[in-house]
This record gives structure tokens, sequence and C-alpha cells, in this order.
């Protein structure tokens, strides 16, 4: 944690009420997103339990129960009741422009992260590689929406096919409490926008005393309701009327246990959508509508299929993607708000200042003994910045700008000089004058040609081969 964030944590709590940590809103937020809530069994993630989906807010949405989680065909059942409507929603983007780009992209919203790697995780591990033609096959729904959750749970940072609600909130918001009480979702919201009457700690605390929102449930309602209506339902294995019972009462319980999260991640979504979007966000949706795009193309041709376990060369492939992404997301939330730049300047990332000197026709010799143009920054920083001479840096405001810290003298300020992007006459005009107020950031442009594979796989991602196999 920096010192800005620190900062902000100690304002939250003198403030009794969340601080924004973003000027601007760093996720896109679909028109017609896919609200989904669920819990599974405890200790058996593979085994959904209760699932509560819905496009719109004031309509009921759809429910489905799993009377006895162990049951196969009884999972299969309540999976195909979720495939089919999720199937039918992700139907309503298939229309593509002139460049065969999907036009739109489905937008799932889920409460939290675990929500978000279990249904993209676990459960569509477990259903997209059924066979349809076994002894009990499962309906052709489930492997099929198994692909798409498995899509979904395997996204690059920054996309927002996937929206967990507690990621999305924390991103944009500090709260007082500790990081995680902020996994709770009804006690985060509790510090964002408490009730009329209510301070951010009381809201929290009324907060956590909501159902849990999964995917785990509460271990008292499980001991003192689920326990019992499974014990009814298998007492009541031959009487149809009596186990349709057991699940409507089940249906009802879980329904109530699950709607204030359902609830809560609308009003997640509207806390959001109060905030302005950030000038990347719609490039990172295009990005997120060609992934689309190319997935369901994938399934369209049937040759959308997922390893369960990758090769060392796919691994370490799959790593540096995530690096680069992870990379790029956090330049561009930096380029686009001057919070999260602040941040950086805070934690010693970047340096802001104030320009003294600005000398646009330095020269000095290269390796050849040839004379080069390197004009040089003297900045006086703002806030001590004790990077070490050589690390690069690129000015904020065009970061095509790189720059070099030089050594430091005994006056206290900040020498910099321009390595490329500003050498020239016509760009030598890039470069601030004497009296600017600047950030250098460590973020420039990207590469424009980026290896799309690793050339030598890290130690990491070897496989050990055993000394007997060799010989």
């Amino acid at each position: 944690m920096n010192a800005l964030r620190t900062h902000q944590t100690l304002q939250a709590a003198a403030e009794r009420r969340a601080v924004p940590t973003t000027t601007r809103r760093h996720a896109h937020l679909s028109s017609r997103p896919l609200v989904v809530v669920g819990y599974h069994l405890a200790g058996d993630p593979g085994a959904p339990l209760a699932l509560v989906w819905g496009t719109a807010r004031d309509e009921t949405p759809h429910c489905t129960v799993v009377p006895e989680p162990r049951n196969r065909a009884l999972r299969f059942e309540a999976l195909d009741e979720f495939a089919t409507d999720l199937l039918t929603y992700l139907s309503q983007f298939e229309a593509r422009d002139d460049d065969g780009t999907c036009v739109d992209a489905p937008q799932l919203v889920v409460p939290n992260a675990a929500t978000a790697e279990w249904l993209g995780g676990i459960v569509g591990r477990f259903t997209r590689n059924l066979r349809t033609d076994g002894d009990a096959p499962p309906p052709a729904s489930v492997p099929t929406t198994g692909k798409h959750l498995s899509f979904f749970g395997d996204l690059p940072p920054g996309s927002s096919l996937v929206i967990a609600a507690t990621e999305a909130l924390t991103l944009h918001w500090q709260t007082g409490q500790l990081p995680s009480e902020d996994l709770n979702l009804a006690a985060l919201l509790g510090w964002i926008a408490p009730p009329d009457g209510l301070d951010g700690p009381a809201a929290a605390r009324l907060g956590e005393q909501a159902p849990p929102a999964g995917p785990d449930s509460d271990p008292n309602w499980d001991a003192k309701v689920l326990a019992d209506l499974i014990q009814s339902w298998h007492a009541a294995r031959d009487d149809q009327a009596a186990q349709a019972a057991v699940r409507e009462e089940l249906e009802a319980d879980a329904r109530e246990q699950l709607m204030p999260a359902w609830l809560a991640c609308w009003n997640a979504l509207d806390q959001l959508a109060a905030l302005s979007a950030g000038d990347h966000v719609a490039d990172r949706w295009l990005s997120d509508r060609k992934a689309w795009t190319a997935h369901s193309a994938r399934m369209a041709e049937g040759r959308a299929f997922f390893r369960n376990i990758p090769t060392p060369l796919q691994a370490a492939t799959r790593l540096r993607f995530l690096e680069s992404r992870t990379e790029e997301f956090q330049r561009e939330m930096a380029w686009d708000d001057p919070l999260v730049m602040a941040a950086l300047v805070a934690s010693g990332e970047a340096l802001a200042g104030r320009v003294v000197a600005v000398d646009p026709s330095r020269q000095t010799l290269n390796a050849n003994g040839r004379r080069q143009r390197r004009p040089m920054i003297t900045i006086e920083p703002t806030l001590d910045f004790a990077r070490p001479a050589g690390t690069n840096l690129y000015l904020a405001t065009h970061p095509s700008v790189k720059l070099e810290v030089l050594p430091n003298d005994a006056s206290g300020l900040i020498h910099a000089e321009v390595l490329k992007g500003a050498n020239q006459t016509k760009t030598v005009g890039l470069l601030p004058t004497a009296g600017d107020e600047i950030v250098l950031s460590p973020y420039g442009r990207t590469e424009f040609y980026q290896r799309s594979t690793v050339q030598e796989i890290p130690w990491t991602h070897l496989q050990l081969v055993d000394d007997s196999e060799e010989s």
C-alpha cells in the first residue's frame, strides 16, 4: 500500500465513508448484463447447490436448486435450466458489423471474484467435456454452456466481459476497513453508499448480517435448513408430490439467501455507472468484442477446445500474455486518471515536479564518438524521488517521449535526458518549458511489434524429468 492509498484509508475512516481512488470508471458497463449469484455444496465446489440469475432488476430472477447436490442427474437437471437461459442470452450477441466483429458482447456480473472463478473455472471445467452419448448423459446444453463458462473464466486483465462487483468497487473506492472485509459485497457497499441515517461503519455492520454472497453458503444455514431439506428429499424417495414440496421449499429458502447478493450486484452497477468512462475503456471493450467474436466462431465450428493441463510452452506464453496485459491495463488507467497517476507518484514509481530548466539543444557523444542530440530537463520534485540513475521514464502528456534519469547532484534537483521522442527539430516542441508542472511516468507507448510466443521457457514452467527416465 503506497502513501496515497494509506492516506485515503485514513480519510475514509475519519469521514466514515468510502473515498474515491479514481476520477474515471475503468470498466465497460453493458446495457444488457446477466447478473448471476450462486452457492455450491460446502466442501464440494463441483456440486452446484443453487443459482439465481436475471437480466433486469425490476423482474423476478430465475432460480434453480439441486435438492441433492451429490446426485449427478439432479445436478445436470438444474444446470440445464440455467444453461438454457444462458445460451438464449448469449445468442443475442451474434450480430456482426461490416468488419465481421460482433457489434456487442455479453457481460456476466457476479458478486465477487470467488464466484467468477467458481463458475468459469470449476463449473466450466467440470461440464465442458461431458459426453452426451454415454450412460445417463447430461442434456446437450450443459457441455455447451461449460465451454462458454470456460471462455469467461480465462479472460485477460482489464476485460469487462465478466464484472466481479467487489473487485470493480475496490478498484474505484477505498474504504476505512481491512481489505479482507472489502470481500463482503454488502459491507463494501455500506461504505460506498450507506443508507440514509447511517454512516459507512454502521452500514457495513448491517451488511455483514446479510447472507453470504456466495459461492460459499452460511454454515448455520447449511446445518439448520439445508441438511434437513436434503434428508426430507431422501425420505420422500418414492413420493413425487413430497419431493416436489421439498424442492419448492428449498428454492424459496435459497432464493431468500441469494436475493440480497443479486440486488447488491445491481447496486454496484449503479455506483459504477455514476462515473464517466475512461478514454481507453472503449478500446478494451473492442478487444472484448473481438475475443467474443473469435470464441463464437470456434463454438459454431466445433473448435472450442480447452486444455485441462497446458504444455510448458503454452503456460509460459499465457503467463507472458497476462503480464503484458496487466501492465497495459495499469498504463491505460494511469493515462486516463490523474488519481491513479498520483498513486504512482506517491509510491515513487513516477516523478512529479516543476520544470526548473530545459536545454533542448544539449548534445552528447555516442559510443562511436559522434554527437547526438540529447535534450535535458531539470525538475524540482514534489516528493522525494529515490529511483537510481539510469531509470527510464516517459512524459505523461506525451508517452512517446522517453527519458533517462541522470546521476543526482547536491542541489536536490532531478536531471533527465531525452533518449527518444523529442530529439529532432520537429519533435523537440513536445518538451515542457520552465515553470511547467509535469509528471514522468513508468509507462510509455507499447511496442507495435511484439513477439507472440516466448523464446525460452522459464524454469518455473519446465517439466521435471526423472533421471531414471533419461537413462
